[in-house]
Order: structure tokens, then C-alpha cells, then sequence
């Protein structure tokens, strides 16, 4: 008999729990137009309350100034927009790196923060913060409690830690091909023991 060791339970697989600062990387057998060939960075997660968060690989052909046209400073930055999931679409969320703490904002992992008001988003953008240190998604994803957990226990999700890099990935087409390379992967090799045993 195999026993698996507490650190083989961080390995990508179903056994992997979802948590704040995680990827849930669509599995190939998602159809859903919504969800397919997708990867979810987890903003919040509460076994009981639920679980929030965005799709990070899916731009929109939509600039940030035509939707804030208001916001005179983002008329010559050219920052995209970002499809962040099927709830609330016409909501806007936006993710900055910062090592710093910045007002108005929750940290998510490393130096990954997510804006909590507008006020934080105009001071953002007068501070001059790079385009590819900030990213701003229309709409999110969520899940009722325990939803999530039966999905990944069915294999719909992959969930792996996250990295900065693949959150603001300049190619995001190339995101979920590469994860989900790496955690089915990670996976077979995890399993080869036990069908060996």
C-alpha cells in the first residue's frame, strides 16, 4: 500500500483544494462556452460562503477608455479589457501588482492585489502604474458552496498554485495550453505509483 505524503497533496489533481491565490485551469472535457479552455485565479474562497474570482486568460477586442470614457487618463494608455467571467458582466474588477500595500485594496497572493473601490483605481491610473502591472475585468466567476469542490472532485479543475507571470501574461493563448500541460502532468505522475502497486 502507497501512502501519500502531505506534500504530494499540493500536486495538481483532484485531492488539490482550491484556496485565495489558486488557478482552477479548465479540464479538456469543460464544454461549457463559458468555462472552456479557461484558467480562474481564486480572489476568495470560504468552504461555506463560496468562491469568487476571474477568468485571466480571455481578452476582450474592447479598449478600458471606451467603456470608462471618463476617465481622461486612460485615453492614451491603451489598456484592454478582460472578460472576467459570466457574473455581473457589465461590473468592472481590476488586479494590480504592487509590492507595496496600496489604499484601497486586498492582497490575493505575492504581489497581486485586487482594487476595492473606484477611488483606488484613479489613483492607480495618476500614479502612472505600468499597463502590464494592471489588468481590469468585466464581470466575474462564482460558485454556491460546496459547487466548486464537486466540480474538481469530477475532474472539471485543475488547481494549482498561481504565479504573477501567468495572471498578466502578455500571451494569454498560451496560458491555459501550458498549465494544463503541467498539471496533467503533475497528475499522471502523482498516479503512476498506485497503478504500480
Amino acid at each position: 500500500m502507497t501512502t501519500t505524503s502531505p506534500a504530494a497533496l499540493t500536486v495538481p489533481g483532484p485531492r488539490a483544494k482550491p484556496e485565495k491565490g489558486k488557478l482552477l485551469v479548465a479540464a479538456r472535457q469543460i464544454q461549457d462556452p463559458g468555462f472552456a479552455e479557461s484558467v480562474v485565479l481564486i480572489l476568495e474562497y470560504d468552504a461555506d460562503g463560496g468562491t469568487m474570482g476571474v477568468i485571466v486568460n480571455q481578452p476582450m477586442p474592447l479598449k478600458l477608455a471606451t467603456v470608462l470614457p471618463n476617465i481622461r487618463s486612460l485615453e492614451k494608455r491603451g489598456d484592454q479589457l478582460w472578460r472576467g467571467g459570466p457574473v455581473l458582466p457589465t461590473s468592472l474588477l481590476v488586479l494590480l501588482r504592487s509590492k507595496k500595500p496600496v489604499d484601497g485594496s486586498q492582497a490575493v497572493f505575492e504581489d497581486v492585489r485586487v482594487l476595492t473601490s473606484r477611488d483606488a483605481f484613479r489613483h492607480v491610473l495618476e500614479g502612472d502604474v505600468p499597463r502590464g502591472r494592471l489588468r481590469a475585468f468585466a464581470g466575474h466567476a462564482g460558485w454556491g458552496p460546496g459547487q466548486l469542490e464537486e466540480e474538481i472532485a469530477r475532474g472539471d479543475w485543475i488547481v494549482m498554485q498561481a504565479k504573477p507571470e501567468q495572471v498578466f501574461s502578455e500571451k494569454p493563448e498560451g496560458v491555459w495550453p501550458g498549465l494544463l500541460e503541467h498539471g496533467e502532468g503533475e497528475w499522471t505522475l502523482l498516479r503512476r505509483p498506485h497503478a504500480e502497486s
